[in-house]
Protein backbone atom coordinates (compact mmCIF):
# COMPACT_ATOMS: atom_id res chain seq x y z
CA UNK A 1 0.00 0.00 0.00
CA UNK A 2 2.83 2.30 1.17
CA UNK A 3 4.80 1.31 -2.15
CA UNK A 4 1.50 2.48 -4.17
CA UNK A 5 1.51 5.74 -2.33
CA UNK A 6 4.29 6.43 -3.86
CA UNK A 7 4.18 5.72 -6.81
CA UNK A 8 0.87 7.61 -6.88
CA UNK A 9 2.85 10.75 -5.79
CA UNK A 10 5.62 10.74 -7.87
CA UNK A 11 3.43 10.72 -11.03
CA UNK A 12 1.13 13.12 -9.96
CA UNK A 13 4.30 15.31 -9.45
CA UNK A 14 5.50 14.43 -12.78
CA UNK A 15 2.59 15.14 -14.54
CA UNK A 16 2.40 18.50 -12.15
CA UNK A 17 5.90 19.46 -13.82
CA UNK A 18 4.80 18.41 -17.56
CA UNK A 19 1.99 20.45 -17.01
CA UNK A 20 4.05 23.99 -15.99
CA UNK A 21 6.99 23.25 -18.68
CA UNK A 22 4.38 22.93 -21.72
CA UNK A 23 2.18 26.07 -20.50
CA UNK A 24 1.89 28.39 -23.62
CA UNK A 25 3.88 31.57 -23.79
CA UNK A 26 1.47 34.86 -23.75
CA UNK A 27 0.81 36.15 -26.87
CA UNK A 28 1.80 39.80 -28.09
CA UNK A 29 -1.11 40.98 -27.56
CA UNK A 30 -0.93 39.87 -23.87
CA UNK A 31 1.67 41.47 -23.51
CA UNK A 32 3.01 42.48 -20.63
CA UNK A 33 1.74 39.57 -18.67
CA UNK A 34 4.07 40.83 -15.58
CA UNK A 35 5.87 43.67 -14.00
CA UNK A 36 7.98 45.75 -17.16
CA UNK A 37 11.94 46.99 -16.09
CA UNK A 38 13.35 49.62 -17.51
CA UNK A 39 17.03 49.93 -16.98
CA UNK A 40 18.87 53.01 -17.31
CA UNK A 41 22.56 51.82 -18.01
CA UNK A 42 24.27 55.53 -16.80
CA UNK A 43 24.42 56.92 -13.49
CA UNK A 44 21.56 57.61 -10.43
CA UNK A 45 20.65 60.77 -10.48
CA UNK A 46 21.39 61.89 -14.08
CA UNK A 47 18.77 63.31 -16.67
CA UNK A 48 18.11 59.60 -17.83
CA UNK A 49 17.44 57.94 -14.54
CA UNK A 50 15.38 60.81 -13.29
CA UNK A 51 13.40 60.87 -16.64
CA UNK A 52 13.18 57.07 -16.01
CA UNK A 53 11.89 57.37 -12.30
CA UNK A 54 9.32 59.59 -13.19
CA UNK A 55 7.85 57.78 -16.63
CA UNK A 56 7.98 54.57 -14.71
CA UNK A 57 5.17 55.89 -12.09
CA UNK A 58 2.61 56.06 -14.82
CA UNK A 59 3.59 52.43 -16.09
CA UNK A 60 -0.15 50.12 -13.92
CA UNK A 61 -1.76 53.59 -15.73
CA UNK A 62 -0.72 52.89 -19.25
CA UNK A 63 0.38 49.21 -19.38
CA UNK A 64 -1.62 48.03 -16.90
CA UNK A 65 1.50 46.40 -15.59
CA UNK A 66 4.08 47.75 -12.53
CA UNK A 67 7.12 49.39 -14.60
CA UNK A 68 10.30 49.57 -12.44
CA UNK A 69 13.66 51.71 -12.99
CA UNK A 70 16.56 50.37 -12.34
CA UNK A 71 20.30 50.98 -12.93
CA UNK A 72 23.44 48.81 -14.14
CA UNK A 73 25.80 51.46 -14.14
CA UNK A 74 29.81 50.46 -16.12
CA UNK A 75 31.70 51.72 -18.91
CA UNK A 76 29.40 54.47 -20.05
CA UNK A 77 26.80 52.01 -20.45
CA UNK A 78 28.27 49.56 -22.09
CA UNK A 79 28.28 46.58 -19.62
CA UNK A 80 24.47 47.06 -19.37
CA UNK A 81 23.80 46.92 -23.36
CA UNK A 82 25.86 44.05 -23.29
CA UNK A 83 24.30 42.27 -20.59
CA UNK A 84 20.80 42.96 -21.91
CA UNK A 85 21.40 40.61 -24.86
CA UNK A 86 21.05 37.77 -22.53
CA UNK A 87 17.17 38.65 -22.88
CA UNK A 88 14.60 37.07 -25.62
CA UNK A 89 12.54 39.12 -28.00
CA UNK A 90 8.92 40.70 -26.20
CA UNK A 91 10.86 40.07 -22.53
CA UNK A 92 9.92 42.16 -20.12
CA UNK A 93 13.01 43.80 -19.68
CA UNK A 94 13.71 46.99 -21.95
CA UNK A 95 16.66 49.31 -21.95
CA UNK A 96 18.16 52.99 -22.34
CA UNK A 97 20.56 53.95 -25.04
CA UNK A 98 22.03 56.29 -27.06
CA UNK A 99 24.55 57.74 -29.57
CA UNK A 100 27.28 57.14 -27.37
CA UNK A 101 27.12 53.05 -27.37
CA UNK A 102 25.94 52.82 -31.44
CA UNK A 103 27.34 56.22 -33.11
CA UNK A 104 30.50 56.72 -30.90
CA UNK A 105 31.91 53.78 -29.57
CA UNK A 106 31.86 51.60 -32.77
CA UNK A 107 34.09 54.20 -34.57
CA UNK A 108 36.45 54.79 -32.10
CA UNK A 109 39.55 53.12 -30.94
CA UNK A 110 38.98 50.22 -28.98
CA UNK A 111 35.65 49.37 -30.78
CA UNK A 112 36.52 46.06 -31.06
CA UNK A 113 36.08 45.17 -27.58
CA UNK A 114 32.25 45.90 -27.89
CA UNK A 115 29.84 43.16 -27.67
CA UNK A 116 26.56 44.47 -29.27
CA UNK A 117 25.79 46.50 -32.41
CA UNK A 118 22.56 48.70 -32.79
CA UNK A 119 20.95 45.61 -34.71
CA UNK A 120 20.70 43.80 -31.66
CA UNK A 121 18.21 46.26 -30.31
CA UNK A 122 14.49 46.97 -31.76
CA UNK A 123 13.79 50.96 -31.36
CA UNK A 124 10.82 51.69 -29.91
CA UNK A 125 10.42 55.60 -29.64
CA UNK A 126 12.88 58.50 -28.32
CA UNK A 127 11.77 60.23 -25.19
CA UNK A 128 14.16 63.63 -24.99
CA UNK A 129 16.62 65.35 -26.77
CA UNK A 130 19.08 67.70 -25.19
CA UNK A 131 21.78 70.24 -25.42
CA UNK A 132 25.39 69.46 -23.95
CA UNK A 133 26.91 72.85 -22.66
CA UNK A 134 30.74 72.72 -21.91
CA UNK A 135 31.42 74.99 -18.83
CA UNK A 136 34.87 76.19 -17.28
CA UNK A 137 36.05 77.08 -13.26
CA UNK A 138 35.13 80.51 -13.06
CA UNK A 139 38.40 81.47 -12.18
CA UNK A 140 39.61 81.44 -15.81
CA UNK A 141 37.37 83.96 -16.65
CA UNK A 142 36.09 82.05 -20.33
CA UNK A 143 32.84 82.36 -21.01
CA UNK A 144 33.46 81.89 -25.11
CA UNK A 145 35.33 79.71 -27.77
CA UNK A 146 37.40 83.19 -28.35
CA UNK A 147 38.45 83.11 -24.90
CA UNK A 148 38.67 79.54 -24.59
CA UNK A 149 41.40 79.34 -27.43
CA UNK A 150 43.42 82.17 -26.55
CA UNK A 151 43.96 80.61 -22.96
CA UNK A 152 44.76 77.15 -24.50
CA UNK A 153 47.60 77.96 -26.69
CA UNK A 154 50.25 75.96 -25.78
CA UNK A 155 48.58 74.25 -22.67
CA UNK A 156 46.88 70.71 -22.70
CA UNK A 157 43.62 71.65 -20.95
CA UNK A 158 41.71 68.98 -18.51
CA UNK A 159 37.79 67.97 -19.43
CA UNK A 160 35.56 66.80 -16.86
CA UNK A 161 33.45 64.23 -18.82
CA UNK A 162 31.36 61.44 -17.87
CA UNK A 163 32.89 58.06 -19.35
CA UNK A 164 35.44 58.59 -21.73
CA UNK A 165 33.15 56.60 -24.31
CA UNK A 166 30.02 58.68 -24.31
CA UNK A 167 28.93 61.83 -26.56
CA UNK A 168 30.33 64.65 -24.18
CA UNK A 169 33.96 62.88 -24.49
CA UNK A 170 33.53 62.63 -28.17
CA UNK A 171 32.00 66.15 -28.80
CA UNK A 172 35.34 67.63 -26.36
CA UNK A 173 37.58 65.52 -28.67
CA UNK A 174 36.33 66.90 -32.09
CA UNK A 175 35.80 70.26 -30.98
CA UNK A 176 39.24 70.83 -29.27
CA UNK A 177 40.83 68.90 -32.85
CA UNK A 178 38.95 71.46 -34.57
CA UNK A 179 40.04 74.28 -32.36
CA UNK A 180 43.87 73.00 -32.42
CA UNK A 181 43.93 72.66 -28.77
CA UNK A 182 45.12 69.64 -26.62
CA UNK A 183 43.37 68.31 -23.83
CA UNK A 184 43.41 65.57 -21.35
CA UNK A 185 40.02 63.76 -20.88
CA UNK A 186 39.21 62.99 -17.23
CA UNK A 187 36.50 60.44 -16.41
CA UNK A 188 33.79 60.40 -13.91
CA UNK A 189 31.07 58.08 -12.75
CA UNK A 190 28.63 60.44 -13.60
CA UNK A 191 28.20 64.38 -14.74
CA UNK A 192 27.41 65.65 -11.58
CA UNK A 193 31.12 64.43 -10.23
CA UNK A 194 32.85 65.83 -13.63
CA UNK A 195 31.19 69.26 -12.73
CA UNK A 196 31.93 69.14 -9.21
CA UNK A 197 35.60 68.50 -10.34
CA UNK A 198 35.53 71.59 -12.78
CA UNK A 199 34.31 73.82 -9.83
CA UNK A 200 36.98 72.72 -7.01
CA UNK A 201 39.69 73.29 -9.68
CA UNK A 202 40.48 69.52 -10.22
CA UNK A 203 40.06 70.07 -13.83
CA UNK A 204 39.28 73.47 -16.14
CA UNK A 205 36.92 72.09 -17.90
CA UNK A 206 33.35 69.90 -17.72
CA UNK A 207 30.80 68.73 -20.52
CA UNK A 208 26.98 67.90 -19.31
CA UNK A 209 23.35 68.34 -19.65
CA UNK A 210 22.49 72.06 -18.79
CA UNK A 211 20.45 70.98 -16.09
CA UNK A 212 23.11 69.36 -14.09
CA UNK A 213 25.72 72.66 -14.82
CA UNK A 214 22.64 75.10 -13.93
CA UNK A 215 22.85 75.00 -10.38
CA UNK A 216 27.02 75.92 -10.45
CA UNK A 217 25.94 78.20 -13.26
CA UNK A 218 23.91 80.10 -10.80
CA UNK A 219 26.40 80.01 -7.93
CA UNK A 220 29.06 81.52 -9.64
CA UNK A 221 31.40 78.16 -9.51
CA UNK A 222 31.02 77.59 -13.15
CA UNK A 223 30.61 79.64 -16.22
CA UNK A 224 29.03 78.39 -19.58
CA UNK A 225 31.47 78.52 -22.48
CA UNK A 226 29.48 77.07 -25.60
CA UNK A 227 26.46 74.81 -26.42
CA UNK A 228 27.39 71.90 -28.60
CA UNK A 229 24.53 72.87 -31.11
CA UNK A 230 23.83 74.77 -34.20
CA UNK A 231 22.81 77.36 -32.47
CA UNK A 232 22.70 79.10 -29.10
CA UNK A 233 20.77 79.01 -25.77
CA UNK A 234 17.58 80.92 -24.48
CA UNK A 235 17.58 79.27 -21.19
CA UNK A 236 17.99 80.96 -18.00
CA UNK A 237 21.26 81.24 -16.76
CA UNK A 238 22.39 79.91 -20.39
CA UNK A 239 21.03 82.36 -22.30
CA UNK A 240 22.69 83.71 -25.17
CA UNK A 241 25.41 80.83 -24.90
CA UNK A 242 26.20 80.90 -28.25
CA UNK A 243 26.81 77.54 -30.27
CA UNK A 244 29.51 75.41 -31.83
CA UNK A 245 27.81 76.03 -34.73
CA UNK A 246 27.90 79.88 -34.63
CA UNK A 247 31.28 79.70 -34.76
CA UNK A 248 31.96 78.27 -38.05
CA UNK A 249 32.55 74.56 -36.47
CA UNK A 250 30.99 70.90 -37.16
CA UNK A 251 31.57 69.17 -33.73
CA UNK A 252 27.75 69.47 -32.40
CA UNK A 253 24.87 67.18 -32.34
CA UNK A 254 21.75 66.89 -29.70
CA UNK A 255 21.65 64.03 -27.41
CA UNK A 256 19.20 61.58 -27.22
CA UNK A 257 17.72 58.85 -25.05
CA UNK A 258 16.12 55.74 -27.12
CA UNK A 259 13.96 53.52 -25.54
CA UNK A 260 15.01 50.03 -26.38
CA UNK A 261 13.99 46.34 -26.96
CA UNK A 262 15.75 42.94 -27.89
CA UNK A 263 15.96 42.14 -31.36
CA UNK A 264 12.97 40.29 -32.98
CA UNK A 265 10.67 41.96 -30.13
CA UNK A 266 7.18 41.36 -32.34
CA UNK A 267 5.56 44.78 -33.53
CA UNK A 268 2.72 44.37 -31.54
CA UNK A 269 4.74 44.44 -28.66
CA UNK A 270 6.93 47.65 -30.25
CA UNK A 271 3.15 49.40 -30.99
CA UNK A 272 1.56 48.86 -27.13
CA UNK A 273 5.04 50.26 -25.93
CA UNK A 274 5.10 53.32 -28.22
CA UNK A 275 1.20 54.03 -27.53
CA UNK A 276 1.98 53.98 -23.72
CA UNK A 277 5.10 56.17 -23.79
CA UNK A 278 3.43 58.93 -25.88
CA UNK A 279 0.85 58.56 -23.41
CA UNK A 280 2.95 59.34 -20.56
CA UNK A 281 4.61 62.27 -22.30
CA UNK A 282 1.31 63.85 -22.83
CA UNK A 283 0.86 64.34 -18.92
CA UNK A 284 1.50 67.86 -17.33
CA UNK A 285 4.00 66.49 -14.95
CA UNK A 286 5.96 65.09 -17.61
CA UNK A 287 5.58 68.27 -19.69
CA UNK A 288 6.87 70.51 -16.18
CA UNK A 289 9.86 68.03 -15.30
CA UNK A 290 11.36 68.69 -19.28
CA UNK A 291 10.87 72.36 -18.95
CA UNK A 292 12.91 72.05 -15.73
CA UNK A 293 15.56 70.00 -16.75
CA UNK A 294 15.95 72.06 -19.84
CA UNK A 295 15.42 68.77 -21.99
CA UNK A 296 12.65 68.61 -25.18
CA UNK A 297 10.25 66.09 -25.39
CA UNK A 298 11.23 64.71 -28.66
CA UNK A 299 9.17 61.47 -29.47
CA UNK A 300 11.19 59.98 -32.34
CA UNK A 301 9.73 57.04 -34.26
CA UNK A 302 12.57 54.16 -34.88
CA UNK A 303 13.06 55.64 -38.69
CA UNK A 304 13.98 58.64 -37.36
CA UNK A 305 16.14 57.03 -34.55
CA UNK A 306 18.05 55.19 -37.01
CA UNK A 307 18.54 58.56 -39.03
CA UNK A 308 19.93 59.88 -35.66
CA UNK A 309 22.36 56.97 -35.13
CA UNK A 310 23.67 57.47 -38.93
CA UNK A 311 24.05 60.64 -38.75
CA UNK A 312 26.22 61.40 -35.35
CA UNK A 313 28.29 58.15 -37.27
CA UNK A 314 29.07 60.30 -40.11
CA UNK A 315 30.05 63.25 -37.62
CA UNK A 316 32.08 61.37 -35.31
CA UNK A 317 34.00 59.61 -38.88
CA UNK A 318 34.22 63.68 -39.81
CA UNK A 319 35.89 64.49 -36.56
CA UNK A 320 38.51 61.80 -36.06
Amino acid sequence: MKRLFTTLVLITMACSIFAAGSKEAASPEQWPEGPVTVICPWAVGGVADIVNRKMATYGQEVLGQPVLATNELGAGGNVALTNYLKNEPNSLNLIFGGEGAFSIAPNTPGSEALQFTYDDYEPIINLYSSIFVMTADTKLGITDLDGLKAYGEGKTLKVAVNGVAGSEAFLAKALFKELGLKLELVSYNGANLALDAAAKGETQFAISHQSQAQASVEAGTLAPVVAFDKNGLKNGVFAGVKGVGEYGYSAYFRNRCFLLARKGTDPVVIKKIQNAYLRILSKPEIVELFGTMLIEIDPLDPATMDRHVADVIQIVKENQ
